[in-house]
């Protein structure tokens, strides 16, 4: 099992019948492009530049296919997809920093999803600080780094520092200083672990431009 294949997820789909099999297996296909990408960049550290333009090329192609299901039928439900079709529609909408118009706008649909099922706290928090930041704001949950020159995480800024681990818990996030813990171990280019496969779904690394 792939790393971004939620076991959550995976529990809740168990004899599921989507109605939407076809872009439910889609979804999965694109998703996994995505982490194969990341997977290949984090290796060399996010510093060999092939890696990184072949992950920027699997982003825009992402990018392009959801903006048109999204005009076409809206932002995927749990209904249609399954619980990890919808984890896989938030991460190529969390990676799509071309457009940040776009992630803003699936923003408004998943928060006004929480009360209801098929969404996470957690994705809403990461893809607020996404928006964030695209924005030229403060981030707000402490989610997104940056690589340094040495290639360890660096914090992208965050309001209220004294007060961000409150605002983590209360969106399922584990407190920010074992979040950071666990970056500096998956950034490490000699490390080629599936942690980093998971962490590269969750963070910034992927703001290469």
């Amino acid at each position: 099992m792939h790393p971004h294949v939620d076991e959550a997820n995976a529990r809740e789909d168990a004899g599921r019948r989507v109605t939407d099999p076809a872009l439910r297996r889609e979804l999965a296909a694109r998703g996994e492009a995505d982490q194969r990408a990341r997977d290949t960049a984090l290796a060399a550290g996010m510093r060999d530049p092939v890696a990184n333009k072949a992950m920027l090329v699997v982003d825009a192609d992402n990018l392009a296919w959801l903006k048109a299901v999204v005009a076409r039928q809206g932002f995927p439900t749990p209904e249609a997809v399954g619980a990890q079709g919808v984890a896989n529609a938030w991460l190529l909408v969390q990676h799509a920093d071309r457009d940040p118009a776009f992630q803003a706008a699936v923003l408004k649909t998943l928060e006004s999803r929480l009360a209801g099922s098929g969404v996470r706290k957690a994705d809403v928090a990461m893809l607020t600080d996404r928006v964030l930041l695209a924005q030229g704001k403060l981030q707000r949950y402490g989610s997104q780094f940056k690589p340094s020159q040495d290639g360890s995480p660096v914090s992208e800024p965050t309001e209220d520092m004294a007060h961000v681990d409150q605002r983590r818990a209360s969106m399922d996030l584990m407190p920010l200083a074992d979040y950071r813990c666990m970056l500096h171990f998956s950034y490490a280019p000699a490390q080629a672990t599936d942690a980093r496969a998971q962490q590269a779904r969750d963070v910034g690394t992927d703001r290469q431009r």
